[in-house]
């Protein structure tokens, strides 16, 4: 029998390294924290600099314009500057770089002699970046997290992974990480994966500095130019256009290498390959009493916290939810599929307990949280409610009498690949009636019209262009793999604050998806799609840190002694050695 876990008394006094911070899963849970665990010691921000703007301008801003902080502006209005600064120390830093880039040596090792916990929530998380991007970020950014907290006295890794690091292994899915294989069942060496694709990617950066590959990138940058009447004598625009077209030929044979890669050992994409190299890497340079691995399925909308329907940007199945909005109503997909959804505010709560298990030594080495094996949602049931949520906006608010009457009636259903309604069959009919459009003889009064309606089917082909790469991009998840991912570590020993409680069993899919899960992407994500911007959020009293505090005050507390890790040699050296050169 397990004994409950209190979180006020396991992050009571303790010091947390947070890296990923202006994120959408960091940024909640700073929040939460914040708010919701009076007892905790000191939370070191990870930021780097941007566009000219110092880690702590940046925080700064961070904190006053984020909806994420709104529950802490209205606790503590005025007093919010003071309150953070007493609990929140800015680092300047980037987690690509070794030493995470924290310059000041002094700050190093302090963070190194203090620090209890580093939750490395820093990622990259589109499905197929660049592969240099990728490698920085999920990659070089759990060596350096691996690193830091080998040189640290007692700090012990939570890293935010993916519960698709399966990749196409199908099933039922265990809260195991073996690095020694690829989903597909074969002998996987990540240290020689590693030093491959840095070998490689030093021989895409030599092919695309031949006079060959210049000449390509020329005549591109020219054949682009006349197809749009512009003047290639003009030097300035050629050149300009040039730098572009050469910087998007080397991204592209990036993207292409990183999704051969992933796709040669059985990952779905290069978010999903980099993920899981991570976890091996991590795994391979620490004693496994030094990390736990946390795995969110597909991270949503707020459910409660900061308040319901809260998310921000690009992520995960908006773009599917923004499409289903329109006239694409058939999305392929398969019925019964698992879709593993769950709101970030559950997220948070499980990245904090899990954190208090592992601060107390009692952790589990992998924590998925997600809702398959628990409150199960599949992904016909999924495109249903998001087809009823479009439908109860547009006949409240439908802009045009077209939306209000008929569109709010056009329901969205789960289809095959082949079906009538299918992408590729309407590319094809589309494509078919702008050349019938273009190549009929038309009377001479007919042609100006015939004419206005080409160009119109060549605009909507654009837009189903976007639509099938957005449905090829997800289809390994709502068509060609079923996953259940078991969640039982996070629920082992029952949490005192209920506050910190995660079990997805609570959520009600009707409800949180037609009431919170939908409307909210409208508000704060869908403006995007649109070039739009998402409302501002200003707190009743400007927020700022106080000048004082950037002179730094040593948090140390003696009481953590005891519970010291020994500081042994944990990784394998070949790694920094490795590190050493950059992608």
């Amino acid at each position: 029998m397990h004994s409950a876990l209190s979180i006020h008394q396991s992050f009571a006094g303790r010091h947390i390294l947070l890296t990923g911070a202006s994120g959408f899963l960091g940024k909640v849970w700073l929040a939460m924290v914040l708010h919701r665990v009076p007892t905790v010691g000191k939370i070191f921000v990870l930021l780097r600099p941007k566009a000219l703007r110092p880690a702590r301008d940046r925080f700064e801003r961070m904190v006053a314009t984020s909806p994420a902080f709104k529950p802490l502006h209205e606790l503590h209005g005025a007093d919010m500057g003071e309150f953070i600064a007493q609990r929140v120390e800015v680092v300047e830093g980037d987690v690509s770089l070794p030493g995470f880039g924290i310059s000041d040596p002094e700050l190093a090792a302090r963070l190194h002699r203090e620090l209890d916990l580093i939750v490395n929530c820093a990622g990259l998380v589109d499905f197929d970046p660049d592969l240099r991007e990728a490698m920085s970020t999920n990659v070089d950014g759990a060596i350096h997290a691996a690193e830091f907290t080998r040189r640290c006295t007692r700090a012990r890794l939570l890293h935010v992974s993916t519960c698709y690091v399966t990749g196409l292994r199908n099933g039922t899915i265990p809260e195991a990480l073996d690095p020694d294989f690829s989903p597909c069942g074969d002998a996987f060496d990540v240290e020689a994966e590693y030093a491959e694709v840095k070998a490689v990617s030093e021989q895409i950066l030599a092919a695309h500095d031949s006079p060959d590959a210049e000449a390509a990138a020329l005549a591109e940058t020219r054949e682009l130019m006349r197809a749009k009447g512009q003047d290639e004598g003009n030097a300035m625009m050629l050149r300009n256009i040039l730098r572009r077209v050469k910087r998007q030929r080397l991204k592209d044979d990036f993207v292409a290498e990183g999704q051969r890669r992933a796709t040669r050992w059985g990952w779905h994409n290069i978010y999903t390959y980099s993920k899981a190299m991570a976890e091996a890497l991590i795994a391979r340079a620490l004693p496994a009493e030094r990390w736990s691995m946390f795995r969110p399925a597909i991270v949503e909308s707020a459910l409660e916290y900061p308040f319901p329907g809260w998310n921000q940007g690009f992520n995960t199945c908006t773009p599917l939810i923004y499409l289903l909005g329109g006239w694409f109503r058939h999305m392929p997909a398969r019925i019964g599929n698992p879709f593993d959804v769950i709101p970030v505010d559950f997220v948070c709560r499980g990245l904090v307990v899990s954190g208090a298990e592992l601060l107390l030594g009692q952790h589990a080495p992998v924590y998925q949280c997600g809702s398959s094996d628990r409150n199960l949602l599949t992904i016909d049931r999924a495109i249903e409610l998001t087809a009823l949520a479009h439908r109860k906006h547009l006949r409240e608010r439908g802009g045009t009498a077209l939306e209000r009457v008929l569109l709010s009636r056009w329901d969205a259903v789960t289809t095959d690949l082949d079906h009538l309604f299918s992408v590729p069959n309407i590319r094809s009919a589309a494509e078919g009636l702008r050349d019938w459009l273009r190549e009929t003889k038309f009377p001479k009064f007919m042609r100006k019209g015939a004419d206005e309606w080409a160009d119109k089917t060549d605009d909507a082909l654009d837009t189903v262009e976007t639509i099938d790469k957005m449905v090829d991009l997800y289809q390994p998840f709502v068509h060609d793999n079923a996953y259940i991912f078991i969640s039982q570590a996070l629920f082992v020993r029952a949490v005192v604050e209920p506050e910190f409680r995660c079990d997805p069993k609570t959520i009600d899919w009707r409800r949180y998806w037609v009431d919170t899960h939908v409307p909210g992407l409208r508000k704060w994500c869908f403006p995007l799609f649109e070039n739009k911007t998402p409302p501002s959020y200003a707190p009743r009293h400007p927020f700022s840190l106080p000048r004082a505090s950037e002179e730094s005050v040593s948090f140390h507390s003696d009481a953590h002694i005891d519970r010291a890790v020994p500081h042994a040699d944990l990784g394998r050296p070949q790694l920094a050695a490795q590190h050493a050169e950059v992608l």
